[in-house]
């Protein structure tokens, strides 16, 4: 499971990175290709990050708050 979920985190780092970068990169006076990679892995660290504060599992039903 954990492997599922870390390829699901990792295809949404690569989508967020496609994202940002689109029309920002192989122009004149654009970022060189390092920045690309610079890019995702900050996204990367910070999907982690977010992932490790998430529940393990979901509470079924409504919480009585």
């Amino acid at each position: 499971m954990a492997r599922e979920i870390d390829w699901q985190l990792f295809e949404k780092a690569v989508d967020l990175t496609a994202s940002a970068l689109r029309g920002g990169m192989g122009g004149e006076k654009s970022q060189p290709p390092k920045y690309a990679g610079e890019v995702f892995r900050e996204v990367w660290t910070a999907l982690k990050e977010a992932a490790r504060d998430l529940p393990s599992k979901p509470q079924a039903g409504f919480s009585a708050g």
